[in-house]
């Protein structure tokens, strides 16, 4: 067999086939061809990566990559690219009033697979500073059911933003968070909630949950976390996580916090996925990129396989796409990650300012994106 591309000597670490060895990784078009041992193959271009980590690419489940329309939003590919993400979801930015418009100017536009949230509020974040929610007239279920049913496969799911000083407190609060229940049931889709300063305690909202549906910001500080006032978990979000609600990350700007994050795992509370929340307020820090925040659970101690699988697999699965992403099953998509695992002394700061210093650090030194190759590191070039 020909290949129009060769990835050899790097380590596949793919979860979704338990793969954690030396393979050459070989492409024909945009598809995955096969999985081989070294030598095997020639092709029309070869890359050496000994040395790098291959994976799926990395899948963003939070992102904000409305650019130009949503003030806080970045470049998708840019990003991407700097962070081995292939498919990103953009966690509501738009809402059923200017979802169009995000699919016409970057759903459309960008070579990263970009899918959607659509958030509650018909305006989306365009004035996320003043609060989406806090008019409740913003809220628009029904023409969230009729955006999903418009743009199959591209808007998957609802967002809510489920902070008291966004949806409102009391009644207000409770009123507009099972509009987004109702919103998710109604289209047969899935909801994710931003979880800040809430209006409701997290064991008040999983009663309302089904499987699939994600809480986001998982390890946040502050008065609404995953920690009881013994600093357990709460038993009601652990048989949640076991009945298949999803616990993601989203570091973000002020959502991420290392003594939350390892009090639950060291009771065993593993999130489902690794996610950035990435936008302009935390691009230059403290999360960076996906690699980054990744190397935070490294740093935790979560195996590399672990990680990897929180950032492809899992993620995949729960965009319902794990038959062509997050996996390097020959026949998919060749969405691919190179990555690369640097020792030394590194510092990695969380939403709180607290610093801890991790021996252990990612990056990206390219991605393939539908068999195209693009590259971070001069040493691949």
């Amino acid at each position: 067999m020909q290949l129009d591309l060769l990835l050899t000597g790097g380590t596949v670490v793919d979860p979704s086939q338990n793969h954690h060895e030396v393979r050459d990784l070989g492409i024909v078009g945009g598809t995955i061809a096969d999985l081989s041992e070294p030598g095997s193959y020639s092709a029309a271009k070869t890359i050496d990566v000994s040395g790098l980590i291959i994976t799926p690419g990395l899948i963003d489940l939070h992102a904000h990559v409305y650019k130009r329309h949503v003030p806080l939003s970045i470049d998708a590919d840019a990003t991407s690219l700097a962070g081995g993400v292939t498919t990103v979801l953009d966690a509501g930015s738009a809402g059923s009033y200017n979802f169009a418009g995000f699919k016409h100017d970057v759903i459309d536009r960008v070579e990263t697979e970009v899918l959607g949230l659509v958030n509650l509020s018909c305006i989306g974040l365009v004035a996320a500073n003043y609060g989406e929610l806090m008019d409740d007239r913003y809220a628009d279920p029904e023409g969230v059911v009729e955006t999903i049913r418009r743009f199959p496969g591209k808007a998957v799911g609802v967002k809510i933003r489920a902070s008291a000083h966004i949806i409102g407190s009391g009644q207000q609060g409770w009123d507009n968070f099972l509009k987004a229940v109702k919103a998710a049931r109604d289209s047969d889709t899935w909801l994710m909630i931003h979880i800040g300063e809430c209006p409701m305690t997290l064991p008040e909202m999983i009663p309302h949950l089904q499987p699939g549906d994600c809480i986001t910001h998982c390890f946040k500080g502050g008065s609404t976390t995953v920690l009881n006032e013994d600093n357990q978990v709460y038993p009601e979000l652990i048989a949640a996580k076991e009945k298949g609600i999803i616990f993601d990350i989203g570091h973000g700007f002020g959502s991420f916090n290392w003594d939350i994050a390892a009090t639950a795992i060291a009771q065993g509370f593993i999130p489902n996925c690794i996610s950035t929340d990435l936008h302009q307020m935390n691009l230059h820090g403290p999360v960076f990129d996906m690699p980054t925040t990744m190397s935070k659970f490294l740093h935790l101690g979560l195996s590399l396989d672990d990680v990897i699988d929180m950032s492809t697999t899992q993620p995949a699965q729960v965009l319902g796409r794990s038959g062509d992403l997050g996996t390097l099953t020959p026949g998919t998509v060749a969405d691919i990650a190179l990555l690369e695992q640097h020792t030394g002394k590194f510092n990695f700061t969380d939403s709180y300012d607290q610093i801890r210093i991790g021996d252990c650090k990612l990056t990206a030194a390219g991605i393939v994106r539908r068999g195209k190759l693009h590259l971070n590191s001069n040493r691949l070039a």
